[in-house]
């Protein structure tokens, strides 16, 4: 009698025990989601935008400004302006910082800043609000990068 009351309370025990052992999940809920990693590339980070940019910016009393923007390694900038058709140019130095994909322009004579967004191989001219100049010439505010 001994013997089949210890066999009966290891049998219970086992049971007992096996109460507490992780169930199975069914398939859908083994599945994990992952949230979408966001993407950390910045102009800063991933583009080469040192260099010089050209291109032919619109003018309200001349067919266009001729402009030349090289970027420096150093942080400092010298932009050449010259209106076509007019016997007008500006140099303008600077420096200039770069925060994810937006170039800043500070001029040094005034401390007055212009904004461009930075493109692959290019410059794309914003706004004082740091927007994009939108409108049926749009797509002349763009500098493309020359070397």
């Amino acid at each position: 009698m001994k013997k089949n009351v210890l066999i009966l309370a290891a049998a219970l025990a086992l049971v007992a025990c096996g109460g507490n052992a992780p169930k199975k999940k069914a398939a859908a809920e083994t599945q994990t989601t992952t949230a979408a990693v966001p993407d950390m590339h910045t102009a800063e980070t991933s583009l080469d935008y040192l260099g010089t940019y050209e291109g032919t910016l619109p003018a309200a009393d001349c067919p266009g400004i001729q402009t030349t923007l090289k970027l420096n390694p150093d942080s400092t900038y010298e932009l050449h302006m010259k209106y076509i058709d007019r016997d007008a140019e500006f140099d303008e130095t600077g420096v200039f910082t770069v925060k994810e994909n937006l170039l800043t322009l500070s001029q040094l004579d005034d401390g007055s800043e212009e904004y461009y967004k930075i493109e692959e191989n290019r410059l794309r001219m914003l706004d004082a609000e740091k927007h994009p100049v939108s409108g049926a010439l749009a797509e002349n505010y763009v500098l493309q990068k020359i070397k």
